[in-house]
């Protein structure tokens, strides 16, 4: 069986609330930004770009991609790199432990 080390985690942050926005460009959280983030593409595929792993141990974000056709949302870390591509209707969760962004799923929503 697998072992992942967690050692780099500090505490888990937690900032209540959610951001429910329509881009017209593409996003970058910071770690001011709320946990939840219920993202509408706007019309066009986008990317979110999470903070910097250095500085961002225990921070974690939920993000639905709530468009309203097919518009994915390429969730990246600050160099770039691809961590989950998220579909219309789809959440994922991300969590970083100060070396790296972890994917940690895809779950399918039923908008309503």
């Amino acid at each position: 069986m697998a072992t992942t080390d967690n050692s780099n985690f500090q505490s888990i942050a937690f900032l209540g609330g959610a951001d429910v926005l329509t881009l017209a460009a593409n996003k970058t959280l910071t770690r001011a930004d709320q946990n939840f983030q219920k993202l509408d593409p706007g019309g066009s595929a986008r990317d979110v770009v999470l903070p910097a792993e250095a500085s961002s141990s225990g921070t974690w974000y939920y993000i639905l991609n709530a468009a309203d056709a097919a518009e994915d949302l390429t969730v990246k870390d600050d160099g770039g790199a691809t961590i989950v591509t998220i579909s219309q209707n789809e959440a994922a969760i991300v969590i970083c432990n100060g070396n790296a962004w972890i994917h940690m799923g895809i779950i399918t929503i039923a908008l309503s």
